[in-house]
């Protein structure tokens, strides 16, 4: 009897093995993006698993319970992409100080008299301290709609001439001047997954360099999360200057500094 029931245990151990082995399959998306839906499901593989994406297809090699899994939460995530109103925040405070002193007046250096200022004011030398300072605040809030997995760019920025020099097509020396665009803002795209908002931002800063006809760029990338229609804190940007001027009978010095937060909301259109 035992005998018998050898083949049969074998049999059906050897279907289970076949049954649980990985095997590949490709899986087509019909509205998001292979490479927007990746890192979501290689987090759901994890060690059990790889995928890779190619065109709007996942390659995945997995166990079979896995691929099931797989194909029902692709089933939720690849839908239509969703209308978005993306808000921005922004906050910016100024703040100015410039102080110093001058005097009005005369003083002797040997056979040299030294006049500063305005001069003697009815025979009298006269010491003026400097000090100001200002401060002020700005709000202002700009909206875009955009679609679910496309970028929506927001910028501010200004044309400005830029001037160099070189020589026509005669070896004469010749001025240029060009036009270029100095923007801030930011590129944002934007997945939501039930309630909660995923973001991919790809900032960027442009100043006016310290040398003439030179615009300085700074761009980072980051990816965030937040709940849709709440407010999610970007950071701050903060920029400040300083200079320092200084004469005989006279000395000033100053800074101003800015300071500016971001924060951006996403909420749902339909």
């Amino acid at each position: 009897m035992r005998v018998r029931l050898l083949p049969v245990i074998l049999g059906l151990l050897g279907s289970v093995a076949v049954q649980a082995a990985p095997r590949t399959e490709i899986l087509p998306l019909h509205y998001r993006s292979a490479d927007e839906l990746l890192p979501l499901v290689q987090s759901l593989l994890g060690s059990e698993g790889r995928v890779s994406a190619y065109g709007n297809q996942l390659i995945v090699n997995a166990e079979p319970d896995k691929l099931a899994e797989l194909q029902e939460l692709l089933q939720q995530l690849d839908t239509r992409p969703r209308r978005l109103l993306i808000s921005v925040d922004s906050q910016q405070e100024r703040s100015a100080n410039r102080q110093g002193y001058r005097v009005d007046g005369s003083i002797d250096a040997g056979n040299v008299e030294i006049i500063g200022g305005r001069g003697e004011h009815h025979g009298r030398n006269e010491v003026r301290i400097i000090k100001r300072s200002s401060r002020g605040t700005d709000s202002s809030l700009q909206q875009v709609q955009a679609t679910e997995g496309y970028p929506a760019q927001i910028m501010v920025g200004q044309s400005v001439p830029l001037t160099s020099y070189g020589r026509d097509d005669y070896g004469y020396p010749r001025e240029y001047t060009e036009y270029r665009d100095v923007n801030r803002g930011f590129e944002v795209v934007a997945s939501v997954q039930g309630d909660s908002v995923q973001l991919s931002i790809r900032s960027q800063q442009d100043r006016l360099g310290n040398r003439s006809g030179v615009i300085d760029t700074q761009s980072t990338d980051t990816r965030i999360s937040g709940r849709l229609g709440e407010w999610i804190d970007l950071g701050g940007i903060s920029e400040s200057t300083s200079d320092r001027h200084s004469a005989i009978l006279s000395g000033q010095a100053g800074g101003s500094r800015q300071n500016q937060a971001l924060r951006l909301k996403v909420e749902l259109l339909e």
